[in-house]
């Protein structure tokens, strides 16, 4: 078994690979977490959006998606009217965003999300080396991104009747995912 990474927009993504992407997050967003939610957008069809892919490699059967995120360009004007809630930091600032981060049940505890978080906080250092990096955590999950450095910037909100907390990661402290095994 090889785990791999691929980034792509969803333009260079077969309709399996698009298929498999929209399965893992309903599967996880909507069925597991029992949320009526949009899940798909067309922030995902932005030629734009990274699609940070983790593929299991099977020696006899097709690859398996087990892990995905997005890396999209924002505002923080934008920021504030997805949240609804004021964002403390520079109205004038351009950003990146990192959001449908997702393993699959059987992944959860292998440290693929360590290596899927290093792998998309490399990508924005790369793509947006000047750019903070927010994200709106899902409140279980505000430690787990508090270590890698993300700290609230922004008063909790729900969505989908979730808590959720805007968090960021300012620009100077990228520099530190740029190699592989950051």
């Amino acid at each position: 078994m090889t785990r791999y990474f691929a980034v792509s927009n969803l333009q260079e993504l077969g309709s399996f690979e698009v298929h498999k992407l929209y399965k893992l997050r309903v599967d996880i967003f909507v069925a597991e977490q029992q949320t009526p939610y949009a899940e798909i957008d067309d922030i995902d069809a932005a030629p734009t959006t990274n699609h940070i892919l983790v593929w299991k490699r099977n020696e006899a059967a097709p690859s398996t998606l087990i892990g995905c995120a997005r890396l999209i360009p924002t505002t923080v004007a934008e920021l504030k009217a997805y949240t609804g809630t004021e964002i403390e930091l520079d109205d004038a600032s351009a950003l990146s965003q990192l959001g449908r981060v997702a393993i699959t049940k059987e992944e959860r505890g292998s440290g693929l999300s360590t290596e899927l978080m290093h792998n998309a906080l490399r990508l924005a250092y790369e793509q947006y080396p000047d750019r903070d990096v927010v994200l709106t955590a899902q409140k279980p999950l505000v430690d787990f991104y508090a270590g890698y450095g993300f700290v609230p910037c922004g008063a909790e909100y729900l969505d989908a009747e979730v808590a959720h907390q805007p968090m960021v990661l300012r620009a100077d402290q990228l520099e530190k995912f740029s190699g592989l095994d950051a």
